[in-house]
């Protein structure tokens, strides 16, 4: 059997292995709401994508609120 290794895969087996405490995270995406296993503590986004349509959606939240003035 062929096991291709990704780097979520990797990331999700360490976080398994030895928890939060070995650089390896697990968060939910505020964007999606997608579980996800990351490196960095500080991350809140899964991918690029999730990332992009918050910023969008957090300029369309500030611009409705400045028409609004």
């Amino acid at each position: 059997m062929l096991t291709i290794l990704t780097r979520e895969s990797l990331l999700e087996a360490t976080w398994r292995r030895y928890g939060e405490g070995r650089g390896c995270h697990r968060r939910h995406c505020l964007a999606c709401g997608r579980e996800f296993f990351t490196s960095r503590p500080e991350a809140r986004y899964c991918r690029a994508a999730c990332r992009q349509r918050a910023y969008r959606q957090r300029l369309r939240a500030r611009r409705a609120t400045l028409a609004h003035v």
